[in-house]
C-alpha cells in the first residue's frame, strides 16, 4: 500500500483547499493517477489533493469505517457491486446537484453515464470503460492449431476441439484458469441466454436451476482437463503474482480489459478473446462497464472535487497519461486523441473493445449487500472443488444466500 493524507479535506487560511482521493488499484494505476494530480494541482494552485490506494478489499474496509463516520475522501473510486449500497445510504453526493456543474458529460455516451442513476439522481460518473474477456497466449493458441477464436465459437468447440489442442501443445499447463468462481462469469453466461443476475429493481434475475447449469458446465471443463486443478484455482486471489497464466500454469485466464497491464508486465503478449457462446448467432454475453468516481455526501469541498472528477474524464493531458489504467476513456474525443499512441496492452485493449462495439449487453446494477454474494459465490464454487458439496447442494446453497440478500427475487 501507498498512502498520503489523512482523510479529511481541509483549507487553509490563504483559500487553498485540499482534497483527499482515494482509489484501489496496482502500481501502474497508482503511477498514472498520480501523474494526472500533478497535472491537475498545476492548472488549480489552490488546489491540492491528498492521494490514497491500495488493494480493493482494504480499500472497502477502510471506506466503511471512513463514510459511516463522515470522513473519509472527498473524491472516491466506486465498484460496481457497492454503488447502489453507498447510494441508498447516502454516503455518497447526487452528482445532478448545482455543486457539480463543472462535470462535463456531453463528450460521453449516455449508455455510459446512465446505469449510474438511481431514483433520478447520478450517483458516479465514469472513468474507464472495459468489458470481460479471455486473455490468452497467442503464441500457444497458434501453436495448437486454435488461433484466436472469433465472436461465436461456443462451449462445445472448447471442450471438444481448442481444449484438447492446447492439452498437447502445452502439456504443462492447462488451457484455462477455471473462472467457476466468478459470479461475473455467471453473469455473461446468464446473458448469453437472455437473462441477468439482477433485474432493473434489484430483483433477483435467475433460477437456482440456472445456477445449478453453469456450475455442471465448470464441473465438465474441470473433468475434462481443460480448467485449473482445485489447489491452483483456489491459490488465485485475484493479484497478478498468484495469476496461474502469469505463473505459466495456464494459457488463459478470465478477466477484465482494465485489468490488462499486469500481465503484459508480469507475463508478456496476451490478447482477449471474446468468452465461447452457447450457439454462433447466441449473444456474447459481454457487457460494457465502466470504472466510476463518487464524492462523498459529507465532503466540505464539492466544487473542488467536481473540477478534479471533470478533469479526469475529460482532459486530453489526463487522458493521454491515465491511458487504459482504468478502462478506455468513455470521453470519445479523449480516445480518438489517444488511439494512435496506444502500445502494447492498451492498444489491445482498444481493439478489442473497437472490433466488438455494437455487441455489448447491458446490466443492471446489483442491490444493496450483493457484495458480499460476490464473495460467497467464490467460497461455495470451492466446497465444490473440493469435494464438500456436490453441484446441485451448491446451487441451492447459493440460491438460498442471493434470496437473503435480495428478499424480493
Amino acid at each position: 500500500m501507498a498512502t498520503a493524507g489523512c482523510g479529511t479535506s481541509q483549507a487553509s487560511a490563504g483559500g487553498e483547499v485540499t482534497l483527499n482521493f482515494q482509489w484501489w488499484g496496482g502500481d501502474d494505476r497508482n503511477v498514472a493517477t498520480r501523474k494526472a494530480i500533478s497535472l491537475f494541482e498545476r492548472r488549480h494552485p489552490k488546489i491540492k489533493v491528498a492521494a490514497s490506494f491500495t488493494g480493493i478489499h482494504p480499500y472497502f474496509q477502510r471506506l466503511a469505517t471512513q463514510v459511516a463516520a463522515g470522513t473519509g475522501p472527498d473524491v472516491l473510486q466506486m465498484d460496481y457491486y457497492q454503488l447502489r449500497d453507498y447510494a441508498s445510504n447516502g454516503l455518497i453526493a447526487n452528482l445532478a446537484g448545482p455543486e457539480f456543474s463543472g462535470i462535463g458529460l456531453d463528450q460521453v455516451p449516455r449508455a455510459y453515464v446512465d446505469p449510474y442513476r438511481l431514483d433520478g439522481k447520478q450517483w458516479a460518473v465514469p472513468t474507464g470503460l472495459s468489458t470481460q474477456a479471455l486473455f490468452v497466449d497467442p503464441k500457444i493458441w497458434r501453436k495448437a492449431g486454435v488461433g484466436l477464436p472469433k465472436p461465436g465459437w461456443t462451449w462445445d468447440d472448447l471442450i471438444d476441439d481448442a481444449g484438447p489442442a492446447l492439452k498437447r501443445a502445452a502439456p504443462d499447463r492447462s488451457p484455462v484458469t477455471d473462472f467457476g468462481g466468478y459470479s461475473e462469469t455467471f453473469n455473461v453466461w446468464l446473458v448469453q441466454r437472455g437473462k441477468s443476475m439482477y433485474k432493473d429493481d434489484g430483483s433477483l434475475g435467475f433460477t437456482a436451476a440456472d445456477l445449478r447449469a453453469f456450475w455442471e458446465l465448470t464441473a465438465r471443463l474441470r473433468d475434462k482437463g481443460i480448467f485449473t486443478s482445485p489447489s491452483i484455482t483456489a491459490s488465485y486471489d485475484g493479484s497478478p503474482a498468484s495469476s496461474p497464466l502469469v505463473r505459466r500454469l495456464s494459457t488463459a485466464e478470465f478477466n477484465l480489459t482494465s485489468s490488462v497491464m499486469p500481465y503484459f508486465e508480469g507475463y508478456g503478449d496476451v490478447v482477449g478473446i471474446p468468452f465461447p457462446t452457447e450457439s454462433p448467432s447466441a449473444p456474447l454475453g459481454l457487457t460494457v462497464g465502466a470504472g466510476m468516481m463518487c464524492v462523498r455526501q459529507t465532503s466540505p469541498h464539492k466544487k473542488e472535487a467536481a473540477l478534479l472528477l471533470d478533469f479526469l474524464l475529460n482532459d486530453p493531458d489526463a487522458g493521454a497519461v491515465l491511458g487504459v489504467v482504468r478502462g478506455l476513456p468513455p470521453n470519445r474525443r479523449v480516445l480518438r486523441r489517444i488511439a494512435s499512441h496506444l502500445q502494447d496492452g492498451d492498444r489491445m485493449v482498444y481493439e478489442y473493445l473497437t472490433d466488438l462495439d455494437g455487441k455489448f449487453d447491458t446490466a443492471p446494477l446489483p442491490p444493496s449487500g450483493s457484495a458480499e454474494d460476490k464473495d460467497e459465490f467464490k467460497r461455495v464454487n470451492e466446497d465444490v472443488l473440493f469435494g464438500k458439496l456436490g453441484v446441485r447442494a451448491a446451487a441451492e446453497e447459493m440460491f438460498e444466500k442471493f434470496n437473503t440478500t435480495v428478499p424480493q427475487g
